[in-house]
């Protein structure tokens, strides 16, 4: 498959590490140049420096009839903007926009955009949909189970409770997409600690669910008196 990414960083370097195979060909914009330089590295691959909202950085990049274009732009005007582009101009088959503000997925698809994700939204929904609020895991599958978005509610005995996702080291493979601490939303970077009744969402491959979940879970070790 022909995919294009275009702007994010640590969620781009995550979306590339999931397509990078020799069945892929992958197309990575960016606007930032410091950017540019850290996913190429990271990831062994040509990254492009140009904005997604440009016809000719797009057509320099050859994006014309690709599969699936993802966009992670920070502003959600831009990431309409750069998906519709993509499907107006280019042709490409399929769009997907990550959005920040929830109010924003239904009218992205009212205005045509394939597939919207939006953290908050996704959370909210998950509440909904489920009967109890209490459960300790609940999943939500995207994309043919291809992706899971797990949500694990913090216990005082996990050894991650307490500490800062830059303390944690999660690996590559998993990324937090949202912490839930009643009643706000908060939208997670490394300086964010983890508490006792968090509900934390996850997002990782089916295939690592299970590794990330026993991750989160473990326990902290006694120590001795």
């Amino acid at each position: 498959m022909k995919i294009v990414i275009v702007e994010g960083r640590h969620e781009a370097d995550y979306v590339i590490s999931m397509f990078k195979s020799s069945k892929n060909k992958l197309i990575v914009i960016n606007s930032d140049e410091e950017v540019c330089k850290y996913l190429s590295k990271k990831n062994k691959i040509d990254v492009l420096f140009g904005r997604p909202t440009k016809e000719y950085d797009l057509r320099c990049a050859e994006i014309e009839n690709a599969d699936v274009f993802i966009s992670l732009c920070p502003n959600d005007v831009e990431a309409y903007v750069s998906c519709k582009m993509a499907k107006m101009i280019f042709n490409v088959k399929r769009v997907v926009a990550t959005v920040i503000n929830p109010k924003n997925v239904d009218l992205f698809h009212k205005l045509g955009i394939s597939s919207v994700i939006c953290s908050t939204h996704l959370l909210a929904q998950s509440i909904k949909n489920e009967s109890s609020l209490e459960d300790l895991l609940k999943t939500i599958s995207l994309e043919d189970d291809k992706i899971c978005i797990t949500e694990v509610k913090i216990q005082q005995e996990y050894d991650i409770c307490d500490k800062t996702l830059k303390d944690i080291q999660l690996p590559d493979f998993v990324s937090v997409s949202c912490v839930y601490r009643y009643p706000h939303v908060i939208i997670p970077n490394g300086n964010t600690k983890l508490l006792v009744n968090d509900k934390v969402l996850l997002v990782s491959t089916k295939d690592n669910q299970e590794t990330v979940i026993n991750l989160v879970q473990k326990r902290k070790e006694k120590k001795n008196v």
